[in-house]
């Protein structure tokens, strides 16, 4: 798969977010926390759900315990699977 431009893979990854997230989670709601998941309180369950569409939608593999600090905001989520998106292009 080909890297997408930036604003493109940010909108992915922000409706994957939206989209696993309990409840009625907004983008608003997630822009005014600074784009946290731990100040939306994100649940477990979310994460396995995010990091699981993450990897069939991109087509990448997320460790969960060796990157887990990157999950922390949608700015560190975008980086990583960009990260692994020009790993896997340059293969």
């Amino acid at each position: 798969m080909s890297v997408p431009p930036a604003d493109a893979l940010r909108a992915r990854v922000v409706r994957i977010v939206l989209d696993c997230a309990e409840g009625d989670l907004t983008e608003a709601e997630l822009a005014a926390t600074g784009w946290s998941l731990s100040k939306v309180s994100y649940s477990s369950l979310s994460y396995i759900r995010m990091i699981d569409a993450l990897e069939n939608e991109l087509g990448v593999y997320l460790d969960p315990e060796e990157e887990n600090e990157s999950y922390e905001t949608v700015d560190g989520i975008v980086a990583l699977v960009g990260e692994h998106l020009e790993e896997t292009a340059r293969a």
